[in-house]
């Protein structure tokens, strides 16, 4: 909820963990590509440590074509800790990275690194509740202008079985079906 406050253009590193792998692509499409470099790599933490030298070419080589660079590392730990000390100690000011993470205990490195850092990001994605799956629910809903009774609403959370990817994929197929009506009913939502 803090995320929307900050002015997010500050930072060049951001850590972002937890176990809501949804929530967390949803914020980086959401809130963090608005402002972010449309070029975008993925990697996987394995990838950069098995060659770490190629990858750390491709951050400093800069190209004609591209003016900005987003590095999205995904399955960071506290391994890539010192490749990012490094990268930060050259001070690039085209790249930024975003290194998603599982749940990472107090003690991490990587989480207290980038807790205390003041050019860093950190923020933490819990698991959704049910009250916030309805909220998605219920704001999908209003964008759509579908009708669903609470028991209908309530067998799509159930569903999802607490996954927020989940939850969106139910969703989308449930606009996709409901392309002609307005109100939907729960033989059509266990069809579904």
């Amino acid at each position: 909820f803090e995320i929307k406050k900050k002015n997010l253009t500050d930072y060049k590193f951001f850590l972002l963990y937890g176990k809501n792998k949804g929530l967390i692509e949803e914020t980086i499409k959401d809130d963090l590509k608005v402002f972010l470099p449309k070029i975008n790599q993925r990697y996987d933490e394995n990838e950069i440590l098995s060659n770490t030298d190629q990858f750390k070419e491709n951050i400093f080589n800069k190209s004609f074509f591209e003016n900005d660079k987003l590095i999205i590392i995904q399955r960071a730990t506290d391994k890539i800790l010192s490749i990012i000390n490094e990268l930060m100690e050259k001070k690039i000011d085209d790249v930024t990275i975003i290194l998603i993470s599982d749940l990472l205990e107090k003690k991490s490195k990587l989480r207290s690194f980038f807790e205390k850092d003041r050019e860093t990001a950190c923020i933490a994605f819990y698991e959704d509740t049910n009250q916030s799956l309805n909220f998605v629910i219920n704001k999908f809903l209003r964008k759509t202008n579908l009708n669903l009774s609470q028991q209908n609403i309530n067998i799509i959370i159930e569903r999802s079985k607490g996954n927020r990817s989940n939850l969106n994929n139910e969703l989308m197929k449930l606009e996709s079906f409901a392309k002609n009506k307005s109100n939907i009913q729960i033989n059509d939502i266990l069809k579904l």
